[in-house]
């Protein structure tokens, strides 16, 4: 048997093999103009969903009759337009309606031999015409099959339409006295020509073999091209990000294969959040975030001089440097630009977003200001596209900030805008060792003061220890001011968590420890049953509360979990499916692919060769506390 492997190609490259089919038609018109055996069609391998070429546009099959109406100018002369002789075999299957029950008999059994053993194979019908089946296979992928034939080899006699008629008896479809008349009309051919004939098909059988191929090495080295620009358009961000920039002209040859003509000089930063039905802004759970932030930065692959990278769920930055006659006309510029993001962002899920857009800064190592400039912007009010401009002098200090953030806590109200005027009071000016030991010092000093504040009204105080010393840790150890700031907001998002958590009803504290306890060992293997020994209550029970609480049952979430996982793991070119099943905790590849199927709209090979085509799963319940938990 011959091993089955899938083949992805994209529609770019489906539309290129559409016209190395043009010409196979063209060859057909020459073969039906030439030959005494007139009458080709390439049959499609019904099994190959990854290939499947022609599906949704086109039919499941390709032959001379296509070619005869599609091809031949309308003025031809009548003997060029002559369709091959098939008028006996369209009238033993019905004109195709009766298929399965006439001609599919013989024909079935012919292709299954074709794949089977990869040769030609000639053979006679159940009426007693001569029929050729010739495969193609590309690297051991069965492509189709071509088919030819329908001819005679002996003259017609009386003697052979009663074996006709014999063969067909009880087919009420059948007009006898029509198909003998048809009988008579069949093509009558030597050996020596169905010899040339097998020779041809099999010629046209490499042709399309090895069209196949180079489309696929075509697909695989746009596919290798796309991969390592992501990676060097993920690697300019972090670097802009971080303000650690090195080398300038490596930056600059880094930029050129991200695809950058030039560096960037203004940072946006979008805010993206998700509507409810009634038009009230809820904040949407990490996941759902995620996958439009993920929309976004794609989305910016396509804007002029531009890249972006998902800071947080929620949270993009677009780094971008536009091309202005003037000033006007560069805010211009950046308007349109801001406008067709938040187009994108609205286009998916209920979604809305806002923009702050920071300064032009000329020289790198400024980028990093101008985030905090395009942060900064965002806050300061509630339009939908916010400039930065240069406020006053302000007095506070961050013991001030911190004592506010630390009530926005308590209270249950957006921390954002206090987080972010924090941040921009710690963040170093500049990049001397002075200003960033500062830095982390206050940083340090924050986490140590929030986590006071927090086992102050009751959090288990072993768990806020155990992450205040893992963020003062990363603080510590962050290899730039950025990845310090984000330390400390990461172990602030935690404090949040656990304040609203101490203040939520039971049944929010057993969904929001579910999702902690997942998050910590994973949704790969993981098992309902160790969830509810670890939260100490039966599994039915557990199952109960969860589907009650969260709007889906325990398995869904699971389920969710394993598939973003391996959405993730996909993109991964060293890992194969079987291998991505296995690490996602799914018991087979099969049952993989139908769920990933299932939750995604595509398998998992198309998703990994076109992870941007498809959209993205809907959005899922928040998980964890509800939003007017008493305080």
């Amino acid at each position: 048997m011959v091993k089955r492997r899938h083949s992805l190609l994209s529609g770019a490259l489906r539309r290129e093999f559409q016209k190395d089919l043009e010409l196979f038609k063209h060859f057909l018109l020459l073969l039906n103009n030439t030959s005494p055996i007139r009458n080709v069609e390439l049959m499609w391998h019904a099994e190959n969903e990854e290939l499947d070429p022609l599906k949704a546009k086109f039919k499941n099959r390709v032959g001379t009759g296509d070619a005869l109406v599609q091809l031949q100018p309308a003025g031809a002369t009548e003997a060029n337009r002559n369709s091959p002789s098939t008028l006996f075999c369209d009238l033993v299957h019905g004109f195709g309606a009766h298929e399965e029950e006439t001609c599919a008999r013989s024909d079935v059994p012919a292709k299954q031999r074709c794949r089977a053993t990869g040769c030609t194979q000639v053979y006679g019908c159940h009426v007693g015409l001569t029929d050729i089946a010739v495969p193609v296979i590309c690297d051991g992928l069965y492509l189709g099959t071509l088919f030819s034939g329908q001819v005679l080899t002996s003259t017609p006699t009386p003697a052979g339409f009663r074996l006709v008629r014999e063969t067909l008896a009880g087919q009420p479809h059948i007009n006898f006295t029509s198909l003998e008349s048809a009988y008579y009309q069949v093509p009558v051919v030597n050996q020596a020509q169905v010899a040339e004939m097998v020779r041809i098909l099999e010629l046209f059988a490499r042709y399309i073999s090895n069209s196949w191929k180079r489309l696929q090495l075509m697909s695989e080295f746009q596919r290798k091209h796309d991969r390592d620009l992501s990676l060097d358009r993920k690697e300019l961000a972090s670097i802009l990000l971080s303000g650690e920039l090195g080398d300038l002209q490596e930056l600059r040859a880094l930029a050129s294969r991200a695809g950058l003509s030039r560096l960037p000089e203004r940072v946006m930063v979008v805010q993206i959040e998700y509507l409810r039905s009634d038009s009230q802004r809820l904040t949407a759970g990490p996941m759902t975030l995620n996958r439009l932030s993920h929309i976004v930065e794609d989305f910016c692959q396509s804007l002029a001089n531009s890249l972006a990278t998902v800071v947080r769920p929620g949270e993009v930055c677009i780094f971008t440097s536009q091309e202005a006659r003037n000033r006007s006309h560069h805010r211009i510029s950046l308007e349109e630009m801001a406008q067709g993001v938040l187009a994108k962002v609205r286009s998916h899920a209920n979604a809305a977003a806002r923009i702050g857009v920071s300064e032009e800064h000329r020289q790198p190592a400024e980028l990093l200001r101008a985030y905090q400039e395009a942060c900064a912007a965002l806050d300061s009010g509630g339009a939908t596209v916010s400039f930065f401009s240069d406020p006053q002098p302000q007095s506070a200090q961050p013991a001030e900030v911190m004592a506010r953030l630390v009530k926005a806590f308590r209270h249950g109200t957006s921390v954002s805008l206090v987080m972010r005027e924090f941040l921009a009071l710690v963040m170093p000016t500049d990049h001397s060792p002075a200003e960033t030991q500062q830095s982390r010092a206050l940083l340090t000093w924050a986490i140590e003061h929030l986590a006071l504040e927090t086992v102050s009204i009751g959090v288990d105080p072993s768990r806020i220890k155990a992450a205040k010393e893992q963020a003062t840790t990363s603080v510590l150890h962050a290899p730039s001011p950025f990845g310090a700031g984000e330390a400390f907001r990461r172990f602030a998002d935690l404090v949040s968590q656990q304040m609203a958590s101490a203040f939520s009803q039971r049944e929010h504290k057993i969904v929001f420890a579910v999702s902690q306890v997942v998050e910590q060992r994973g949704a790969a293997q993981i098992t309902i049953q160790q969830l509810a020994d670890a939260v100490h209550l039966s599994s039915g029970h557990l199952s109960r509360v969860f589907r009650r609480t969260a709007g889906m049952t325990l398995e869904q979430f699971l389920i969710l979990q394993r598939v973003e996982l391996a959405k993730r793991a996909l993109l991964d070119p060293r890992l194969n499916v079987a291998e991505v099943a296995e690490r996602c905790g799914f018991c087979n590849p099969a049952y993989f692919a139908s769920v990933f199927k299932k939750y995604v709209n595509c398998t998992p090979r198309e998703f990994a060769s076109q992870p941007k085509r498809w959209e993205p799963l809907g959005a899922s319940p928040r998980l964890g506390w509800p939003t007017d938990a008493a305080s």
